[in-house]
């Protein structure tokens, strides 16, 4: 019986993230097909397909929220499987972006020319190749520092630092986005139909949209490329769940004080 129904969570949290999915990330990829013109390879679509999957798993998951809330009730344990559900979410995200889509990427490098070699110089940009980076950096800083993709070596250490921290970041704001999902159901169960179904919507999507814009606008890169700002990357990748967790706190009292009073 356990097993059974631990297939029907992921069946329901399955039909929840893939109408998303399939809008954010395959109906994207399709638009801009063939992916950068004489370039366009499937090894290149499926880095891109990999990466923009890792990136959209996180803000799903506050649809993954609400259809739990849907299937097991407006019950505790809605929040434990929900958590448990994100963390497997999360975990798979981490894995697909931090890891499979660096590797792709390099494959696809090196399918190249040996004009890619400058590039691949650390190995895929993987947390260890990430790490490698940043180490020769330190030990070596340039005369002056730059972004570009064929200069790995000249790549500001507060850059790789955010890039190091920022997917794992991503991966906690999904396990709010989860919470937010419960909390949002179990807020809006008092009202009619649509009105709830759109309420819902427009709580996750507008969290989502406010998430994205905070981890565009923290990040160390626009101001190094504006003035040449050297912001701290780990305070630009964790500052932005500021929001989601003020969500959380405000709905969280919202839903005790509808139920209490």
């Amino acid at each position: 019986m356990k097993k059974h129904r631990g297939f029907r969570i992921w069946r329901s949290v399955a039909g929840a993230m893939l109408p998303w999915l399939l809008l954010l990330v395959v109906g994207n990829l399709f638009l801009i097909w063939p992916p950068l013109e004489g370039e366009a390879t499937l090894l290149r679509w499926m880095w891109m397909f990999t990466e923009l999957t890792a990136f959209v798993f996180p803000f799903l998951l506050f649809a993954a929220g609400v259809a739990l809330t849907r299937k097991l009730g407006y019950s505790r344990r809605v929040l434990r499987v929900g958590v448990l559900v994100g963390i497997s979410v999360v975990a798979a995200s981490y894995l697909l972006g931090s890891w499979l889509a660096p590797e792709l990427d390099d494959r696809y490098l090196a399918s190249r020319d040996a004009t890619t070699e400058d590039m691949r110089r650390f190995g895929p940009r993987t947390p260890v190749g990430l790490v490698r980076n940043l180490r020769f950096v330190e030990a070596n800083p340039p005369e002056e520092y730059s972004l570009r993709a064929g200069a790995p070596h000249r790549i500001p250490p507060n850059v790789l630092r955010w890039t190091l921290h920022s997917p794992v970041a991503l991966a906690v704001f999904g396990l709010f986005n989860v919470i937010l999902g419960v909390l949002s159901a179990k807020l809006t169960v008092v009202l009619a139909r649509g009105s709830r179904r759109n309420a819902r919507i427009a709580i996750g999507v507008l969290g989502g949209l406010a998430f994205y814009a905070c981890y565009v606008l923290a990040g160390p890169i626009e101001p190094f490329l504006r003035d040449g700002t050297m912001r701290s990357g780990v305070a630009a990748a964790w500052a932005p769940l500021v929001l989601p967790a003020a969500e959380c706190l405000i709905l969280g009292y919202l839903v005790r004080r509808r139920r209490y009073g």
